[in-house]
């Protein structure tokens, strides 16, 4: 999915691109321009458009000019690299090919627990308590425990705080559906929120989501308000 301001049809640079082409070059410089941004993005390229790709578009005729006008001095829209062209800030709305692989990857391990039975998608806050205990190094600790545990350690100096944990979790899980998909929803952010539960071992709580989603989401609105 490509992702375009409604500012781009009128952008300076585009329409000094195609004033270099002279008749139709608007039409030519935009249609290369997003043709490149779908490639990089289907590709996970990183940005980087070959020449292949643009001598053989058919799509735009004299497509190898239209590049060139793109990557102009005093445009820069696109940049000449060996082998091809770079797309200027591809990475200021783009996901870097990394994150898009390692995303791809916790989502199949994930439906992969799921066909073998090990449904991450409980909701357990006990869970989470012992994951959240478990991320904290105790400055004192005693056994509270008698009987056959009395050698177990408990923690003490400080208790778990879920909910404060994944109020952490959720202000990740907003910044990279923003900066992902440009959804802020809950039903999108929750997707986010789950691969960063399952990197870090912990449950999914359904209602602690959405909890943490709305106290974020408002202390969000106060911050800009």
């Amino acid at each position: 999915m490509i992702y375009l301001t409604d500012e781009v049809v009128v952008h300076p640079k585009l329409l000094k691109a195609g004033a270099r082409l002279g008749e139709g070059g608007v039409s030519q410089a935009f249609h290369l321009y997003v043709m490149g941004i779908g490639y990089a993005r289907r590709h996970l390229t990183d940005g980087f458009v070959p020449e292949g790709f643009v001598s053989s578009c058919g799509v735009i005729s004299k497509s190898s000019l239209v590049a060139k006008a793109l990557s102009a001095r005093g445009i820069g829209l696109w940049r000449k690299v060996r082998g091809g062209y770079v797309i200027h800030d591809y990475h200021k709305h783009n996901p870097k090919a990394s994150t898009v692989k390692e995303n791809r990857e916790l989502d199949r391990q994930r439906k992969a627990a799921e066909r073998h039975g090990r449904n991450g998608n409980v909701s357990s806050l006990d869970i989470w308590q012992t994951r959240a205990r478990a991320s904290h190094v105790p400055r004192t600790t005693k056994s509270t425990n008698t009987g056959a545990d009395a050698g177990s350690l408990t923690l003490v100096t400080k208790k778990p705080r879920p909910f404060a944990l994944a109020c952490v979790l959720m202000r990740e899980a907003l910044q990279q559906s923003w900066h992902v998909d440009h959804d802020g929803t809950l039903a999108n952010v929750g997707e986010h929120f789950k691969r960063l539960c399952a990197r870090r071992g912990l449950a999914y709580d359904a209602d602690l989501v959405r909890r943490a989603y709305d106290a974020v989401m408002v202390a969000h609105t106060r911050r800009y308000a």
